[in-house]
């Protein structure tokens, strides 16, 4: 335990100092523009290449002033951590605001996830180049005194060393970020989210919160989030005698050392949006969840904003291009500048003039094109995307090929390689009839035609759930071969280790397409060990289809629960499909009778579940089967 006293006087900077929230002053969150617009996203510290690309883009000379003229330059956030030069592309920032302002230009600056975490201390991601930097700021005498507390303290060393637990530049850092530092002030008037023309800007995404909230809101309530914060945590460790500097992660364990009111109203504090998914420095469901699960919030927050499009950062794209989602509604511009963490990154920017997008690459220069980020369903080595996964397992060379020794179809695990390039997928040859006993089935269909067929839809719904599937021959058997997402945990093993959903994607919507696909398909092994998700983002994957497409007009009594709910986005994917459409997409996995029967129960699902729904009508049937 921490000892409750007081050291040196010249500690008492390490204290986060009382601040006043910039929302007690007049702030804009909404401009318009016709001038020409540049967006760049997370820079991490690559100062050699973020102040390269501006020049290249025309908004600094040769000396790194601005340029630009009228232009309006808008910052992501994520300048901060991993590489040495942060607080290099902190003061060009702060120089280009003023320089830009004096030739009718505009310099937008908004806080990303690690601008948080370094005014809040979590610096975990700081690296010690970083810290170097600051220590021109820092205090010999106060790295001294607590230096002497370390070693006449041995209790209170967490089993480190010193210099690994404050490297040299630690307390000069911290004094920047204060709230009365250089940084730390400058950083704290920042605006979280704004919105330029039809387009809107921030650093993760838009969760619902911001439907409910607003522009205003949202600035305003994560503005005074951090100022309580700064706030709480000032008289909590004051409270606790807090002698050693404490990470983000180890206050809410010391405030509990406190019976002030005050210390439990902190620990409340990392429950909300401020550090967590719900709000939009975190946020990655635009990014990263499934289309569907994420279409309604989407339009909603934009219908909020008066926008129509939103530009985000924080999430690298994979292919390391500027692209879209969501039909065009989201692009994403992270492409990994700091290359020497992400692999094949660029620096780049998006530049919007007269209403048209295009991106813009460091030594690449502009007018490219921005295109609908690749379907990719399970991380795989090269950004490979879905349609090259699919060549890839239709063509590579199959180098192993063995038994899982699990599962009634006796599944194989494949090892297939190409170009350099290894990848694993499993293999089903089952080919199971239906057998009837009078009216009773015995057992049910059960044909890898089910698996690829399962793929197809998925695609044509686009509901990007269902990973690569492909009709390949494996040691002289044909059956499906589907891509193996490595990664994926199931609800069963999640349920026996006491694990929590993480919140990335949210689990409820996910559980309710998972249900209406199962519907449709008519889906007889929904089961724990399949209710599979990823952990890195507990994003949901729909496996073992074998046992589907059942030719049979209704929905599964198994199926039906208060989890099946047909969403707006998924009833327009619903009505989308026709029996033609279904035809050409599963062709030849799926007969003429199965199509017809899935056409059924898609009637079924929007008849059924839509019934409630104001002015809405019933949906035009398939036929009668």
């Amino acid at each position: 335990m921490l000892k409750r006293l007081w050291k040196k006087a010249s500690l008492l900077c390490l204290l986060a100092l009382v601040w006043v929230s910039p929302t007690a002053l007049a702030q804009t969150y909404r401009y318009e523009t016709s001038e020409r617009l540049v967006v760049i996203g997370d820079s991490h510290g690559a100062f050699d290449s973020y102040s390269a690309l501006l020049a290249e883009v025309g908004l600094v000379d040769g000396k790194l002033k601005w340029s630009g003229g009228k232009a309006n330059l808008v910052s992501l956030g994520d300048f901060l951590d991993r590489g040495a030069d942060s607080r290099k592309i902190m003061d060009l920032l702060m120089r280009l605001q003023k320089e830009a302002a004096k030739s009718g230009g505009k310099v937008h600056v908004l806080l990303g996830n690690h601008e948080l975490m370094n005014l809040t201390g979590d610096l975990r991601n700081v690296s010690p180049q970083e810290f170097l930097s600051y220590q021109d700021m820092e205090d010999p005498k106060e790295r001294l005194a607590v230096r002497e507390y370390f070693d006449q303290n041995p209790e209170e060393r967490r089993d480190s060393d010193f210099d690994q637990l404050y490297p040299p530049g630690f307390f000069g850092h911290r004094k920047a970020f204060s709230s009365e530092g250089k940084y730390g002030k400058w950083l704290r008037t920042l605006p979280f989210l704004i919105v330029i023309n039809d387009k809107a800007f921030t650093h993760g995404g838009l969760p619902r919160l911001v439907a409910e909230q607003g522009l205003e809101g949202t600035n305003r309530s994560m503005a005074e989030a951090i100022s309580q914060y700064d706030e709480l945590w000032a008289v909590v460790s004051k409270d606790i005698g807090l002698v050693l500097p404490a990470t983000f992660r180890q206050r809410p364990r010391l405030s509990e050392a406190s019976t002030l009111p005050e210390a439990e109203k902190f620990r409340k504090l990392y429950w909300k949006p401020l550090f967590s998914p719900e709000g939009p420095l975190w946020a990655r469901e635009d990014s990263m969840c499934l289309p569907v699960t994420v279409e309604g919030t989407l339009d909603a927050s934009l219908a909020a904003l008066g926008a129509s499009q939103l530009v985000v950062g924080h999430t690298v794209t994979f292919n390391k291009h500027i692209s879209s989602r969501l039909n065009g509604k989201v692009i994403m511009i992270d492409t990994g500048m700091l290359n020497s963490v992400y692999t094949g990154g660029i620096a780049s920017a998006l530049v919007v003039e007269k209403g048209v997008n295009s991106a813009f690459y460091l030594g690449q220069g502009g007018g490219h094109k921005i295109l609908p980020l690749p379907r990719q369903v399970g991380s795989r080595p090269a950004s490979m995307s879905d349609d090259e996964l699919e060549v890839f397992l239709s063509e590579a060379e199959i180098v192993l090929a063995e038994y899982l020794g699990k599962g009634i179809t006796k599944p194989k695990k494949v090892i297939l390689e190409r170009d350099g390039i290894q990848l694993q997928a499993i293999f089903k040859d089952v080919r199971f009839k239906e057998q009837r006993m009078g009216n009773t089935i015995v057992e049910f269909a059960d044909h890898w035609r089910n698996e690829v067929a399962a793929y197809k839809l998925d695609r044509l719904m686009g509901l990007e759930a269902v990973p690569v599937t492909v009709e390949r021959e494996v040691e002289g058997k044909r059956g499906s071969l589907q891509f193996w997402v490595h990664g994926l945990m199931n609800w069963r093993t999640v349920s026996e280790a006491g694990k929590a959903p993480g919140n990335w994607c949210e689990m409820l919507p996910q559980y309710q397409v998972l249900k209406v696909f199962d519907a449709l398909v008519h889906n007889l092994d929904r089961t724990q060990e399949n209710l599979a998700f990823e952990k890195s983002d507990w994003k949901l994957i729909l496996i073992d289809h074998s046992r589907a497409f059942a030719a049979r007009p209704r929905i599964l009594d198994k199926i039906e629960s208060e989890y099946l709910v047909v969403t707006p986005a998924m009833a327009k994917r619903l009505e989308a499909l026709t029996e033609e459409s279904v035809l050409a997409a599963t062709r030849p996995y799926l007969n003429l009778s199965q199509v017809r029967t899935l056409m059924a129960r898609r009637d079924i699902l929007l008849r059924d579940y839509l019934a409630e729904v104001p002015g809405s009508t019933e949906p035009e049937t398939s036929g009668d089967h």
